[in-house]
This record gives structure tokens, sequence and C-alpha cells, in this order.
């Protein structure tokens, strides 16, 4: 009998597995795809390290996480409170996933949940039925609001109005003097951020550099169309060694992050029955990415505390 069932493996679904793992409990995480992170994904080609997500990371000095999950020897500064990892950031996925023994179900969706007694139970999209103690479901807005349609119809309904930007990620390693001297003045409404690097291991050598490029496009655009425009609007002086443009359709939610966005966050967790909780970067009370820096420590806090949360509900069901 699982205590617990983590819907969606990707950061913060797997921050919670981190945790349930280290309290002894029984668990097991659901994932629609055949690898867990999302869109935190690294690709290496031709001597370059490139990340299907963000890539530069919010430097957080004083966290322990980093030393926790043995990071600290994978990072390089590229500005004064930003970082990347030196093998790209799925090291993150990968330090979190690894020492996980629960139960894995990959490749598989959840259709809805519902509740029998005060165990929860989860439909799979092959016909199965799970049940939990405690669910953590952290997944984006549009897949929760389908997912919990039956069990909390108004929070589905408040899930529904999420929406999102479409900003790809363009990746372009290139020799350092192909760049234009003054690259960031090519910030606008269509090319949203610019950031590079050159930092060991990402790169080839100090002659090259890779950046990652935010670009506001067409979701059922074609890549490479992404990549010629993102190479032309920048005017490098040679073609890029290695490109890829990845899109991720929950990467950017919509919103300013205000007090209307908070009171919008804990009003739909209000919503939700207990023992069951929500998380992930649609959730966060601040912007998880700040002009393609991505901040992470929100994402894993959720995590932890709704493993903590999910062990104390199933601690005071069992005191009754």
């Amino acid at each position: 009998m699982r205590d617990v069932v983590v819907i969606g493996g990707g950061l913060s679904g797997l921050a919670a597995c981190y945790k349930l793992e280290k309290s002894n409990l029984r668990y097991t995480v659901i994932e629609v795809k055949r690898r867990f992170g999302g869109s935190i994904k690294t690709y290496a080609e031709r001597g370059f390290v490139m990340d299907a997500g963000s890539f530069l990371l919010r430097s957080l000095a004083d966290e322990p996480w980093l030393a926790e999950l043995g990071l600290c020897e994978q990072t390089n500064p590229v500005t004064d409170d930003a970082f990347v990892f030196r093998d790209g950031a799925e090291s993150l996925i990968q330090a979190l996933a690894n020492p996980l023994q629960g139960g894995r179900l990959m490749r598989m969706a959840v259709s809805s949940v519902g509740r029998w007694r005060w165990r929860f139970t989860i439909c799979l999209e092959n016909g199965l039925v799970y049940d939990a103690g405690a669910l953590i479901l952290a997944v984006p807005a549009r897949y929760a609001a389908r997912i919990l349609l039956n069990l909390a119809p108004e929070a589905a309904d408040r899930l529904d109005d999420f929406r999102y930007d479409s900003i790809w990620r363009v990746s372009l390693g290139c020799r350092a003097d192909a760049l234009p001297p003054s690259i960031a003045d090519k910030v606008d409404s269509i090319c949203r951020f610019i950031w590079s690097t050159d930092a060991p291991s990402r790169v080839p050598d100090r002659q090259h550099r890779l950046l990652q490029v935010g670009v506001r496009a067409a979701p059922h655009e074609c890549p490479e169309s992404v990549v010629r425009d993102t190479v032309a609007r920048l005017g490098l002086s040679a073609e890029p060694i290695v490109a890829r443009a990845d899109h991720w359709p929950e990467a950017d939610l919509r919103s300013r992050y205000d007090a209307a966005h908070g009171e919008t966050i804990r009003s739909l967790n209000a919503l939700l029955p207990a023992g069951l909780t929500l998380i992930g970067s649609d959730y966060c009370l601040d912007a998880p990415t700040v002009k393609g820096i991505a901040r992470l420590n929100e994402r894993l806090s959720m995590g932890r505390l709704a493993a903590q949360a999910a062990e104390d509900y199933l601690k005071a069901r069992r005191r009754r």
C-alpha cells in the first residue's frame, strides 16, 4: 500500500520524492514522459553542452541544497549572481533522481483522481487504478485542471484559466569572433533575453561561446525556422557551429506575480482537499524565470514542503 503518489517527475516532483525517500515513506512517482526533468534536459554536441530549458540559474550561495546534492563543484559563475552547471542543468535532475528507491511509473498519463473513503484513487490512462493516502500533484495548470475535474471542480475551473507565453530557448554554439560587438542591444519584444558563457566544459575552448536566446515565436513554428530567424536577428558574422531550438509549452506563465497573483495561488490551494498538494513552477509566488535566469529555490522548497505536508497528514490520519 502506497503512502504517497507523486504525479509529475519535473524539478518540484523530484524534490518531493527526494524528501519522501529521506522520510522512509512508501511512494510512487508517475511521469508521462520516458524521462524525468520536464523542460530541464541537456544535450552535448561538438564540444558544446546545451540546455533545452533555462541554463542560467540564480545563485543561491546561502542555500544548502547544492552541497546536499553534491553539486557545489559543478557550478561556474556567469554573472555576479547567476551560474551555469558545468555539465548542464540536467545534472540537478540526475542528482535528485539517482538516490530514489521508490516506485516509478514512466510513460503513463493520469486521467483523473478521486476519493474512496479517506484514500485517493488515481486513474491511469491504461485503465488501472492506484491508491494512496496522500497525493502530490506536480504538473502544469492545464493538466492539473483535467486531472482534478471530478475531485475538485472549482479548483479545476481556476486552473483552466492559466495562460502561457510562447518563448523558445535557442541555443547557439559559435566562435567568439562571430558575435556582434553589442549583442545585448538585440533584446526587444521578440528577443526576450540573451545570455552567453565560455565556462569550461560548456564550450570547446575560450575562443568559443555558447548562447541561449529567448525568442517569442508561435508554438507550432518549425525549430529550424526559429534558429534561422534568431541567427539573422543577432547578426552573427558566421553560421553557428551547433544550433537547436526547444519549446516547452508551459515554461512561461503569463502573470505579473503581484499581490493578485499571490491571492490567486492561495485561494486555489484553499480549494484542494486535505492530503492533496499542488506544486510546480505554475504555482510559485515569485516569478520562476526572470529574463531567462531560472530561480530554483521556491520550486525545490515546494517539493520538500509538500512531502512534509503529506507525512504530517498521514500521521494525523493514523491517529484517528
